[in-house]
């Protein structure tokens, strides 16, 4: 019936009901004598409110409700909460209802077309979102809320330069988030950019990116693929290992590709870098580099072993596994290579969704830079 405890609907429909008689009587007159008077349809609502029928209570004070100074909060908590609830569509019609009456004060207005902004944006109807928005985003009071909305809504059309620009309209507010924010967007643009096979602009949104958020990785990653283009190895080997020690969560995304560039011959030599540096760290970035080793097929590198024994008899998720076979470390890393082949190797870190592939932005939540490497979170 509802993700909401019903202690929790009790007291909301309490409130309503509250809302709907002030709204009736007038706050500060006296109760009439006797309850009588009152439309049968409020009995009905109270009879389905206690025999746990909430959605048709709901229903039927929503009908009895008169929109007036007491009752207009009313509305828009009761609008709030079917939304909330995945009710869309009532929640629509209770903001197109608010919408429809001539007497409504103007911040009620604003505050209901916003509503029904967010409305439509639960729904998917993205295009009649936006245009609520882009219209509220003309109220001082709601610009802030309306601008962050819209942003969101550019985003999920993969419109990139609109999302550009509503995030500097809220930079100029100083409302809006976090500046790698701006440089995802403006490497989007880049990688449609190298996609056109038009290098200049696309090393031009990148350098914009980078003076956004410092360091940023994936501006690197991106420069890494034009160095590559341009029979530069070197220097996309160089971008890759400054990619990777700003941000080691990307190793079982990269890790393959960087050694694919260095070539057997050189593929020891960074490996023994890598586990130093992760050595530097703390036994989970070591934890990390065996894990995307073991995923690329590298569980029988000379540089990884010692490190692939002390990951095995030090992790406690993984200690029963290693005490069975001490002496096979190389059988074991390619039972768990096995393992990681078959299972999803990706988590967003905000809302859980889980895939093969990598995303910068989550396409359940939307959340940036939020991925990790699944597999290893699941078998710590």
């Amino acid at each position: 019936m509802s993700d909401l405890p019903l202690l929790t609907w009790a007291l909301v429909l309490a409130a309503l009901v509250l809302g709907i008689l002030a709204g009736h009587f007038g706050w500060g007159k006296r109760w009439p004598g006797s309850l009588s008077k009152l439309h049968p349809d409020y009995l009905t609502g109270l009879d389905y409110l206690v025999t746990e029928q909430p959605d048709r209570a709901l229903d039927m004070f929503l009908k009895l409700m008169d929109t007036n100074a007491d009752t207009i909060e009313t509305h828009f908590a009761l609008g709030s909460l079917y939304r909330r609830r995945g009710e869309v569509e009532r929640a629509i019609r209770i903001h197109q209802n608010l919408l429809a009456r001539g007497e409504l004060a103007s911040e009620h207005r604003e505050q209901a077309l916003l509503a029904l902004a967010q409305d439509y944006l639960r729904a998917g109807v993205l295009d009649r979102a936006e245009g609520l928005f882009q219209q509220v985003s003309e109220v001082p009071r709601l610009r802030a809320s309306a601008l962050d909305a819209l942003r969101g809504v550019y985003e999920r059309q993969h419109d990139w330069q609109q999302a550009l620009g509503a995030y500097r309209q809220l930079a100029r507010i100083k409302a809006a988030p976090a500046r790698s924010v701006a440089a995802h967007y403006l490497c989007e643009l880049a990688s449609l950019a190298l996609e056109r096979g038009e290098i200049d602009h696309t090393l031009l949104l990148l350098q914009e990116a980078q003076e956004e958020s410092t360091p940023f990785p994936r501006a690197a990653l991106l420069r890494a693929q034009i160095a590559e283009r341009e029979a530069q190895p070197d220097l996309a080997v160089r971008l890759l290992r400054e990619a990777l020690v700003d941000s080691p969560t990307l190793l079982q995304q990269e890790l393959p590709h960087l050694l694919n560039l260095v070539g057997p011959a050189q593929r020891d030599s960074i490996l023994a870098e890598l586990v130093t540096q992760a050595e530097s760290r703390d036994f989970g970035e070591l934890k990390r580099l065996v894990f995307a080793a073991i995923a690329a097929g590298l569980g029988s590198a000379a540089p990884l072993r010692a490190s692939i024994e002390k990951v095995f008899s030090q992790d406690p998720a993984l200690q029963a596994l290693w005490q069975d076979a001490p002496a096979q470390p190389e059988r074991i890393a390619q039972e768990i290579g096995a393992l990681l082949m078959q299972a999803e190797k990706y988590r967003c870190n905000e809302c859980g969704f889980s895939g093969r592939s990598f995303y910068w932005h989550c396409p359940a939540c939307h959340s940036w830079d939020s991925f990790e490497a699944y597999a290893i979170v699941k078998l710590r």
